[in-house]
């Protein structure tokens, strides 16, 4: 699945890689960006952990990050 980031803070998921008029935002002018593309729980993580904060180090918060991994099949 491709992974993208939303300008409004949240992480999303598309089976299909999306078009650029599918990530701006009229509204605001900005737009989502791809984080990357996994297959599994594990390659999501890889694509997400940097980003993620553990122990303080800033980022995703390590909670919603594991929520938002459910969207893979163990």
């Amino acid at each position: 699945m491709y992974i993208y980031e939303g300008h409004l803070g949240n992480l999303y998921v598309s089976d299909e890689p999306l078009e650029y008029e599918d990530l701006y935002c009229e509204e605001c002018g900005d737009s989502d960006w791809l984080v990357g593309y996994a297959e599994t729980k594990e390659e999501a993580w890889e694509l997400l952990k940097d980003d993620t904060d553990i122990n303080g180090s800033g980022g995703w918060d390590y909670g919603y990050v594991q929520e938002f991994l459910k969207n893979w099949e163990e």
